[in-house]
């Protein structure tokens, strides 16, 4: 699942185009209409005269990268300048030992800041991977019941989501947006840690497994799926005014959507796991870089601890306290650092916001 896989939650479901010009949904992007072309031409013949020279007046905009001027540009040109700036100042690190890859970010535009780390993950061993897949097992009984769910979810979850929460593609133009912004941030990261730690899917394991749709190309650990689900279930809380009322349900519907991946044969209760941690710790980001209002702490997974007593193996649980470090395997950090908001950023954010502010 990825915002960058050929779908965007502003052009294939709420029928806004990413290119701008013409269209049926209101932009550009759709296929050139080589009829529409040559009235235009013909209609310009007719009408024009001879050319008088550039008589409208012309205007430069002072100061310049006025964020005001996001509301300007089409869908696609607007994603591209904030997916920049929402990437920029991010960056990887291995721990000493090389078990641990790390993401922190630097504010490229504070010289005095020093950097605040965000999130730790340590791969699972192999013996837990071979463990989890005895549970990727039982949990293939579920595929009958789940078919649908399974086979819709494979594209972001948009109508899932909407289904909490009143989203709406005539409504909510600027929330898409945003949420579209936060899968990018999402499936960017998560295919960085998917690559370092290399981890091999289910099907690699047992020739039994049989997934229900084909594999993706990519490694397994952490879940993509559950990294983008809890993202835009923590976003929306902070976003909404009353989205705490709404908690319980966004994030039973990211645990289902994580789950629906493993009992498809893609992915192992840890993968989901890892991935709530990851997508919550990328959600505290990206609402700090949209508002500088939430101070960030350090979060990690410790994946060799991804087990019960005498070493048996666990299911993925969302119910876990991520916070308590009760869990062994969950870890947060006492410390918080604060970052400053990106103008673009905000913009975007207080656009999305005002959406879902009541009409007076």
């Amino acid at each position: 699942m990825s915002a960058l896989g050929g779908w965007s939650s502003t052009g294939g479901w709420g029928g806004w185009s990413s290119t701008g010009g013409w269209g049926a949904g209101g932009g550009g992007g759709s296929e050139l209409n080589p009829m529409l072309s040559d009235a235009l031409t013909q209609s310009r013949a007719a009408l024009v005269g001879p050319f008088q020279g550039a008589t409208l007046p012309i205007v430069l905009p002072i100061p310049l990268d006025k964020p005001d001027r996001l509301a300007e540009w089409a869908v696609g040109p607007r994603q591209q300048i904030c997916s920049l700036e929402l990437l920029s100042g991010l960056h990887f690190g291995t721990s000493q030992d090389k078990e641990t890859l790390m993401l922190g970010f630097v504010d490229l535009e504070n010289s005095h800041f020093k950097g605040s780390s965000l999130v730790r993950l340590t791969r699972p061993s192999a013996h837990i991977f071979k463990q989890q897949a005895d549970l990727v097992s039982n949990y293939a009984e579920l595929r009958q019941s789940r078919g649908s769910e399974i086979l819709t979810e494979t594209i972001p979850q948009v109508p899932f989501w909407g289904s909490v929460v009143g989203l709406t593609a005539h409504r909510h133009k600027w929330t898409l947006e945003l949420i579209d912004l936060a899968l990018l941030l999402a499936s960017h990261v998560e295919m960085r840690f998917k690559h370092a730690f290399a981890c091999p899917r289910p099907v690699d394991l047992s020739p039994q497994i049989q997934p229900m749709i084909p594999t993706p190309g990519h490694a397994s650990w952490p879940s993509g799926h559950a990294t983008e689900a809890f993202t835009v279930a923590a976003v929306l809380q902070s976003l909404l005014p009353h989205g705490s009322k709404c908690k319980e349900q966004l994030e039973r519907q990211a645990s289902r959507i994580a789950v629906n991946r493993t009992v498809a044969g893609l992915h192992y209760p840890v993968d989901s796991a890892a991935g709530r941690l990851l997508g919550t710790a990328l959600a505290d980001f990206f609402v700090a870089r949209c508002t500088g209002k939430l101070k960030l702490h350090e979060r990690g997974f410790v994946g060799p601890k991804f087990h019960g007593p005498k070493d048996t193996e666990i299911d993925f649980d969302p119910r876990i306290s991520m916070t308590d470090n009760k869990s062994g395997y969950y870890e947060y950090s006492s410390s918080a650092s604060a970052i400053a908001a990106s103008p673009l950023l905000e913009f975007m954010w207080t656009k999305a916001a005002k959406e879902w502010q009541p009409l007076k």
